[in-house]
């Protein structure tokens, strides 16, 4: 049985007459005549009996009827569902990125985003071992936010902003007062990173990987603010995003210096499938990203 026969059969039952059901559902009598002779003859049963020119259910219509208006209600629900969805008006949005990176942007971004698209739910989810671009080809993120080359034919990147990675030290270290930092600077330093496997950290890949640079020791510390009173009392240097290190600069007794004479860069960029039904509240939360982590960097 298809859609179609469940909108005959209710349209009969309301209307009382094939001659008034074909104007609503844009047939011929004898094309919804045939119809319903179809699912009479497919359920053994017949659906509606003639009393006084008019057509009633018969009990068998009857519980046809019922099962009928249930499905077609889900059925409009559901499509009504996938047009907010696709037309951005509700949905939930999973965002995958670095827990330190969503410390200062977060709470202000999700409160002026849900004032524009207050039915749309957001989950974070922190990713310290950079697997957000898999997690977003197995479905499991709608977007994802990356720094470095990403290169997969199945992803949409959309540039958000870039920043600089600066060493963060005491005041008294011999690096504070250098122009900048070389690689083989970090020979006899211990680094603090935030996370492993050192691969993932751009201090590393970019810099002391490619220069066969191994630091005298490593301490994977996830918490920021931990790294950074660790680096105060001289247990380490730690490479960061000048953004996030800003704030604590402030602090006296300690520097921020460039990593190599040209500096270390990173582009960071919104990650999302290539695909042609995306709701449209993801390209929105794209540009409200921009606003605030371009604002942010600056």
């Amino acid at each position: 049985m298809e859609v179609r026969h469940l909108r005959l059969i209710k349209e009969v039952a309301e209307k009382g007459s094939l001659t008034k059901a074909k104007e609503s559902l844009f047939l011929s009598q004898s094309a919804l005549s045939h119809q319903l002779k179809e699912v009479e003859t497919k359920l053994g049963a017949p659906l509606f009996h003639r009393v006084n020119k008019k057509l009633v259910l018969t009990g068998a219509g009857k519980i046809l009827l019922e099962s009928a208006e249930r499905i077609l209600n889900e059925l409009e629900q559901a499509e009504l569902a996938v047009k907010k969805y696709v037309g951005g008006d509700k949905g939930t949005l999973r965002v995958g990125t670095e827990c330190y990176t969503t410390y200062h942007w977060l709470p202000g971004l999700m409160v002026d985003f849900q004032k524009e698209f207050p039915n749309v739910d957001i989950e974070i989810s922190p990713d310290p071992n950079g697997e957000r671009t898999e997690q977003l080809l197995n479905g499991k993120l709608d977007l994802a936010i990356v720094s470095g080359e990403v290169n997969n034919p199945n992803l949409k990147l959309t540039e958000l902003f870039m920043d600089e990675l600066l060493a963060l030290m005491p005041k008294t270290h011999p690096f504070a007062k250098q122009k900048y930092v070389e690689p083989r600077d970090f020979e006899n330093e211990k680094l603090i990173i935030h996370s492993l496997p050192l691969e993932s950290v751009t201090l590393f890949s970019r810099v002391l990987i490619p220069e066969d640079v191994q630091p005298k020791g490593v301490i994977p510390i996830q918490v920021t603010e931990a790294a950074i009173e660790m680096v105060k009392a001289g247990m380490g240097i730690k490479v960061a995003a000048k953004w996030i290190l800003d704030p604590y600069l402030r602090d006296e007794k300690l520097v921020a210096v460039p990593v190599t004479k040209k500096g270390l860069f990173r582009t960071w960029y919104a990650a999302t499938l290539k695909q042609t039904e995306q709701p449209q509240y993801i390209e929105n939360f794209i540009g409200h990203l921009k606003g605030h982590l371009v604002g942010l960097c600056n």
